[in-house]
């Protein structure tokens, strides 16, 4: 047994050392300790990144550090730790309520016994994917019932505009118009009304338009628009979730298999 691998594994867990036991030597099968340079540490790695996730690698790379500060090159631990510094981790997926998904196409009906005002805030959320906060913020003057959109004031405070169909415009005409908010409510009420009516809470709904929006086959640019978030990454996450709901549709018509 090498005898720095063991230092390095000392203390460790039993699970662990038979984890770590075997990164480390492929490490060692690549390059030994005594040549090896900053540059092996990235080759081993992008090797690596085919093989495990990036939450996996950033682990690997610092316990690679410690072995390598165990055998007195500080040189490759330091390499090893800004290298893991650079990996970021995937954003966690959203929770996506299923329930919701398959009620979504549906969501008029479920609403039909709404009041006017619990109805069209819902359905705002809907089809547009607004969060709660910019929709107790819209105004009349951002409206257009007509062209069927709406300029929103996002994080940041930057605009963007959103979209609904005519049904939730007729909703939205229907509606007294007390003052300039569209719904003169707060955002808790809002969340009261989601959470009583959908049994969710709203940026479920919001979670839930843009898995159905890529479903339909909807572009990923486009939903980092209406969403307004500022990264595509951030968009992107979806898109997992989107093929999944596709497929199990497929499954479901085609029978199986």
């Amino acid at each position: 047994m090498d005898p720095i691998i063991e230092a390095a594994l000392a203390g460790l867990s039993p699970s662990s050392k038979r984890k770590y036991r075997p990164v480390f030597a492929s490490f060692l099968d690549l390059v030994s300790l005594e040549e090896a340079k900053p540059i092996h540490i990235r080759l081993w790695a992008s090797r690596r990144e085919f093989r495990v996730n990036r939450r996996t690698l950033k682990q690997q790379l610092y316990m690679l550090s410690r072995l390598f500060r165990i055998a007195g090159r500080e040189d490759l631990s330091e390499e090893a730790r800004a290298l893991a510094k650079e990996i970021r981790s995937p954003p966690p997926l959203p929770k996506v309520n299923e329930d919701l998904l398959r009620t979504y196409e549906e969501i008029d009906r479920i609403l039909s016994g709404a009041r006017p005002l619990q109805r069209a805030a819902i359905m705002m959320l809907a089809e547009t994917g607004m969060r709660v906060g910019e929709l107790v913020s819209l105004r009349w003057e951002d409206v257009d019932l007509n062209g069927k959109r709406a300029r929103v004031r996002g994080k940041g405070d930057k605009g963007r505009y959103v979209y609904f169909t005519e049904r939730t415009a007729q909703l939205l005409r229907e509606l007294p118009r007390e003052g300039d908010r569209v719904f003169p409510v707060t955002d808790r009420t809002v969340r009261r009304w989601v959470s009583k009516l959908l049994d969710t809470h709203p940026h479920a709904v919001r979670h839930a338009f843009a898995v159905w929006f890529l479903s339909k086959g909807g572009n990923p640019r486009v939903l980092q628009r209406i969403l307004g978030h500022s990264s595509l990454r951030t968009t992107e996450i979806y898109l997992d979730l989107a093929q999944s709901l596709v497929e199990r549709e497929y499954r479901k018509v085609a029978g199986g298999g």
